[in-house]
């Protein structure tokens, strides 16, 4: 439990958990209080079971650590392998991390899926939009824009010529 006076008013804030488990008196500098603090009794126990006892494993780790920003992602990486190792001693964090893989891979699929029916779609619009300029009258710059398979040009010129007949008779 530590004092702190500010003023003529007396702040009375209780250990940490990680400090009260150990048996010894929280400083103000506790690289733990603003984690463990009362309520999460479990997280606790499950980063000591996972890391060893006194917690000192883990503090020689977080304190190689120079910038506190890093450290407090190391102090939230722990907590969450701890949990996910209590939660599935066997796997822990690889089989979620596993599961998450996955997920993503059947996601890029579906995607994958959904940008080739897009695709198609697409196509199939093109198609009909070229059509429609041929039945709108456009069929003889069309005809010289395909490509011809198996036609003589003679054929092809006389059959220009007598659609155009055919058209200003009308």
């Amino acid at each position: 439990m530590r004092i702190s006076t500010s003023g003529n008013t007396a702040i009375v804030t209780e250990d940490c958990l990680a400090c009260k488990y150990q048996r010894r008196r929280c400083p103000a500098y506790c690289l733990f209080a603003p984690y463990f603090p009362h309520g999460h009794e479990q997280q606790l126990k499950n980063m000591h079971k996972l890391f060893g006892s006194g917690m000192v494993n883990v503090i020689k780790l977080v304190r190689t650590l120079e910038d506190p920003s890093k450290k407090d992602i190391a102090i939230r990486t722990i907590m969450v392998q701890s949990d996910m190792r209590a939660k599935d001693p066997v796997g822990g964090c690889y089989r979620i991390i596993q599961e998450l893989q996955h997920q993503i891979e059947c996601k890029q699929a579906e995607l994958n899926q959904i940008y080739y029916t897009i695709a198609i779609c697409r196509a199939q619009n093109a198609h009909r939009l070229q059509m429609q300029k041929i039945d709108d009258g456009d069929h003889c710059q069309m005809m010289n824009k395909l490509p011809l398979i198996g036609f003589e040009t003679e054929k092809l010129a006389n059959l220009s010529i007598k659609s155009d007949d055919n058209t200003g008779e009308k």
